[in-house]
């Protein structure tokens, strides 16, 4: 199995902005929720024969067309007992940018994948010969990570979470919140890209949530992702990789 040494996380907080600007009666106005998520940045690596174990070398040498890169970050999100996450999504956009004509990459074996996994603060991230996941063998932390969360700990949780878009260009994680636990705590997202080889291409991060205002009515909001580039969008294959 192909093991890879993951960064520590480095989160940064960012904002949540309404969809629209509403007003739940008498005036008040439903304002943005600056303290609700936190991205990490971005990282990719090369799955190349030079990275992969022999098991794995195979399998690339059977995609002589292709070539695979492991994108991952980590996303934290803020309970709010008065303001509730409903839900929230993180959608992965990937996109080619040369050669003009290559195609599109394609995201696999997205993780995670269940709808209960752990919150989680993955060291590493192992794949077998087929370049999926081994989740279960990722070691992980469990409880909350940051801020006023950490005067509890929790010996197991409930966020549900869904992957989408497997063998697609545009990945998603949706997250919900369940009778047994808020949407909060620390997430390692991670996929593998597909691109042509000799080829580069983006990944594109964005995040959105419901939340309920007040115990009252359910609002859409997005992250203010288009100023931060510098977290938002990763090169792929890496910058620095032939």
């Amino acid at each position: 199995m192909t093991t890879f040494s993951l960064p520590e996380p480095e989160l940064l907080t960012v904002g949540l902005d309404p969809d629209q600007r509403v007003t739940l009666g008498a005036g008040v106005v439903v304002d943005a929720e600056p303290q609700r998520v936190r991205l990490g940045r971005p990282f990719c690596r090369p799955a190349d024969l030079d990275s992969v174990d022999a098991d794995t070398r195979p399998f690339l040498i059977g995609r002589p067309d292709s070539a695979f890169s492991l994108v991952g970050f980590p996303v934290s999100f803020s309970h709010d007992e008065d303001n509730p996450l409903v839900s929230a999504w993180v959608d992965v956009t990937l996109r080619r940018q040369a050669p003009p004509d290559a195609l599109e990459p394609v995201a696999w074996s997205l993780l995670p994948l269940s709808e209960a996994d752990p919150v989680n603060v993955a060291k590493k991230a192992t794949l077998d010969a087929s370049l999926k996941f081994k989740s279960g063998l990722l070691p992980v932390d469990i409880g909350p990570s940051f801020g006023h969360e950490n005067d509890r700990s929790y010996t197991q949780r409930a966020v549900s979470v869904e992957a989408l878009g497997e063998g697609t260009s545009a990945a998603r994680w949706e997250f919900f919140a369940t009778e047994v636990s808020p949407i909060r705590g620390t997430h390692r997202l991670m996929l593998i890209v597909e691109t042509t080889s000799g080829s580069s291409g983006q990944a594109e991060i964005s995040i959105g949530a419901t939340i309920r205002i007040r115990r009252q009515k359910v609002f859409r909001f997005k992250a203010a992702l288009d100023k931060l580039p510098e977290i938002a969008i990763v090169a792929v294959p890496p910058a620095d990789h032939p």
